[in-house]
């Protein structure tokens, strides 16, 4: 009889182990699963400031509004690491949306338009220096003339294919198509459709100008750009309906806003917004207003 109690009292001692054993991992289990469900739902969604530059010299004469200086550069980035915001480029938003990975969590993408010789003159180095990385969307008609001419001046030049290679091989620049001949202010306005100009015509001018682009610099040696930059900013239903048929993931517009990107939407990549960086303003004030206001 005391045997049979003992046993007894042994097996609800075993059965309370295991039990107070299986709701504890339980317990971990679901805390576990609402860290990650928590996780998950903050990057559901995504506030994406992108900044817009374009040439980049050391003479002051020639600052402006689409030109800066490479101490502006320098005080762009410093400031943006010391507010914690990581750099990203257009592969980073794919995979973002594609649900294949998280971005940091202050983002900003950083583009310069046109790809000047400058930009590997100053501000590759200052990125790099940085640990940072940036977009650069070029225009193919420049990348082939300079290349074939092999001219390189700071002030007028474009980058050459061999240029775009090495810094893109590093990871610090990200190539991105930005038309091959359409940068233009003319009565088209970049790639825009021009007033009279038939659809098929002008779809199919907007598909040979931007496959032109794709296949030289594919053909030079640099990766498939994913992103179309739209020349001025300008974009069209039209516009867009080409270059989504040409499988570009991405598109970049002039218009000053943050974007908001969202998980598995694919169309939140369409003519993000940027802000222009002008010279003769500080980094604080000009980063500062749309970065934390």
């Amino acid at each position: 009889m005391k045997k049979t109690l003992l046993q007894m009292v042994l097996t609800c001692f075993v059965l309370g182990v295991v039990f107070t054993a299986n709701n504890a991992a339980v317990e971990r289990g679901l805390a576990e699963a609402e860290m990650v469900a928590a996780v998950s739902d903050t990057q559901q969604q995504v506030r994406l400031p992108v900044i817009m530059y374009h040439s980049v010299l050391r003479d002051q004469a020639q600052a402006g509004k689409y030109v800066v200086s490479p101490d502006t550069i320098s005080a762009d980035l410093a400031w943006l690491k010391e507010h914690g915001y990581e750099t990203v480029v257009v592969s980073d938003l794919v995979r973002y949306v594609d649900g294949l990975a998280d971005l940091p969590e202050k983002p900003v993408m950083l583009t310069f338009d046109d790809g000047h010789f400058n930009n590997y003159l100053y501000a590759y180095p200052l990125l790099k220096g940085q640990g940072m990385k940036a977009v650069i969307s070029v225009i193919g008609k420049q990348v082939e003339q300079y290349t074939q001419s092999g001219q390189e001046n700071a002030y007028w030049s474009y980058l050459n294919i061999n240029r775009l290679c090495e810094i893109s091989e590093d990871g610090t620049f990200e190539i991105q198509n930005h038309s091959y001949d359409l940068h233009e202010n003319d009565a088209r306005k970049g790639s825009l459709r021009m007033r009279g100009e038939s659809l098929e015509s002008y779809r199919a001018l907007l598909l040979e100008d931007t496959e032109r682009t794709q296949k030289l610099l594919i053909e030079g040696g640099v990766p498939t750009p994913i992103c179309y930059t739209y020349p001025y900013g300008a974009y069209s239903r039209e516009s867009e309906d080409v270059i989504k048929s040409l499988g570009f993931a991405c598109s970049l517009s002039c218009e000053e806003k943050v974007n908001t990107l969202r998980r598995e939407q694919p169309e939140c990549l369409y003519h993000l917004g940027r802000y222009n960086r002008p010279a003769g303003v500080s980094a604080e004030k000009f980063l500062g207003k749309i970065l934390e206001d």
